[in-house]
């Protein structure tokens, strides 16, 4: 009996509902779907491909086969169904059952951002638990979404945004030039082009 199914994939783990196993060698559908980007990015934007170098099942049961067989790559939004061939246990067995979805580790890079800061002129104001670190792929674009009050008073018109390097700003929505219009909230989504190469420091986005 499988009580849970877990994939594993860059970190992040992903459960599905278990199932009852009858014959010691089964068949098992994974749909692995590429949404690489900390939420999905707007049409303009285009995530990475992704390219699965292995699968892997841990003990005690073994991967007899896979199709497609790995290296196979997806491209972002799009889906791709793995057909998975198992040989379960030779006893009875109860517990769960994790499948690591693999990329070359070449492809990845570690980003540690130690804090996030919001810069307006002269004021800084650091964002609380807005530490992170991340194994993404290679200038990967990710999410940010930044409650601005923080920094900017209401009425406050932005022109501009920018980041510190390494990192770039693919787009924000809504989109520069913005007026900060509400009193109770006001939310931007900041996507981010993180950099190719493995990066530990501050994330600064500053507002002009």
């Amino acid at each position: 009996m499988l009580t849970n199914i877990t994939l594993k994939f860059v970190g992040d783990h992903h459960a599905l509902k278990g199932r009852e196993i009858n014959e010691q060698i089964f068949k098992l559908d994974i749909p692995f779907q590429n949404r690489m980007g900390s939420g999905l990015l707007p049409d303009n934007l285009k995530g990475p491909e992704i390219r699965i170098s292995e699968i892997k099942v841990d003990q005690p049961f073994e991967l007899l086969g896979v199709s497609p067989q790995p290296p196979v790559s997806v491209p972002y939004l799009s889906s791709q169904m793995f057909k998975l061939r198992i040989r379960a246990p030779s006893t009875n067995y109860t517990g769960p059952l994790a499948i690591a979805f693999n990329t070359d580790s070449k492809e990845n890079v570690n980003i540690d951002v130690s804090k996030l800061v919001l810069i307006d002129g002269n004021n800084r104001a650091e964002v609380e638990e807005s530490s992170n670190n991340m194994i993404l792929k290679k200038s990967q674009i990710v999410r940010r979404d930044i409650q601005v009050y923080k920094i900017l008073k209401y009425g406050r018109k932005v022109t501009s945004l920018s980041i510190n390097k390494p990192f770039e700003i693919a787009s924000s929505e809504p989109s520069a030039p913005f007026t900060i219009d509400r009193k109770d909230s006001y939310v931007v989504k900041v996507f981010i082009k993180c950099p190719d190469f493995n990066y530990a420091g501050p994330m600064e986005i500053s507002f002009r």
